[in-house]
């Protein structure tokens, strides 16, 4: 005679959530879907764990005290999926949690050398990749536009692997963003399409790169018709108004969506990556790693140099 198998007792420091209704299911909905929650709260919900446990739900159940917590809950993965929603693919061994927003300020002026500036970069997508590019970068540090999505976004924090949870930042509103920036002796350098040929903006482009096409020299040839900078030349500058030409020592490099650009910093300093014809702009998340990276070559360059 068959019997029914034995039903697994889960230790008493567990409660089980079974209901969409209850009141922390909807809390913690309600930290994922509303940023003015988050910030009424404090708080943020964060998937998953640092380490590679191949069952993490498992684990924690077996070693509750290993994963330190004030209350530990029990859900299926139905409601895993509710509350984390459907884009996070949480599996049958998820870990979640509720942390505290961390209380993160810049560093002073003297600790940093350079800022990540965000201006109406709207995708957490691109946020949150961006934030883990600039950690892996060194640039450990930036500031926010009030028109810029939440650095707590579930798909922000997800895309950078929480470390938009440890990456200092600061939030400005775009009015006051350039004497903010002066005031750490930075220099704004707002990324930015290039010139068109023969337009007057492009009358200073410059390329710190040795060998590169100065703007006084003519950048139409027979085997490049259309002017356009070749390839592989690095990156340029331009809108100097009467300044030095030359890579600024202290660097805020503001990036924005491509859709709309930077707003109300005409006299800024520009930065543009040379691109092929044909192609109309490049996402705000691979345009700004490339400019990171080069950045960071001309930079040390700049430094052997001196």
């Amino acid at each position: 005679m068959a019997t029914s198998p034995a039903k697994y007792t889960f230790p008493k420091i567990f409660k089980r959530l079974v209901n969409q209704k209850d009141n922390k299911i909807r809390h913690f909905i309600e930290l994922r879907e509303s940023r003015a929650y988050r910030q009424q709260k404090g708080n943020v919900l964060v998937q998953g764990t640092e380490s590679d446990i191949k069952y993490p739900a498992l684990q924690a159940i077996q070693n509750p005290d290993a994963f330190r917590a004030n209350n530990l809950y029990l859900v299926d993965v139905d409601l895993t999926r509710r509350i984390l929603g459907t884009a996070s693919r949480p599996g049958r061994h998820e870990l979640f949690a509720e942390v505290k927003i961390p209380d993160q300020p810049l560093p002073s002026k003297e600790n940093i050398d350079r800022l990540l500036v965000f201006d109406h970069v709207n995708d957490p997508g691109n946020l949150g990749t961006l934030v883990r590019t600039a950690k892996g970068l060194g640039w450990s540090a930036g500031v926010t536009t009030t028109g810029t999505c939440d650095m707590y976004n579930d798909k922000t924090i997800r895309s950078s692997r929480a470390l938009s949870l440890r990456w200092p930042f600061k939030l400005v509103d775009i009015k006051e963003l350039v004497s903010f920036l002066r005031s750490y002796d930075m220099t704004p350098v707002v990324a930015d399409m290039m010139p068109e040929v023969g337009s007057e903006a492009s009358g200073d482009l410059w390329s710190p790169v040795e060998g590169g096409i100065s703007s006084k020299q003519s950048r139409t040839t027979k085997a490049n018709p259309t002017g356009n900078v070749g390839l592989g030349s690095g990156l340029w500058f331009w809108n100097f108004r009467g300044k030095t030409q030359e890579v600024p020592k202290r660097v805020a490099l503001i990036l924005s969506s491509e859709h709309k650009g930077v707003q109300g910093l005409d006299d800024e300093l520009r930065v543009s990556i040379p691109m092929a014809g044909g192609v109309e702009s490049l996402n705000v998340a691979s345009a700004g790693s490339m400019l990171m990276y080069e950045f960071n070559r001309l930079l040390a360059v700049t430094d052997k140099r001196q």
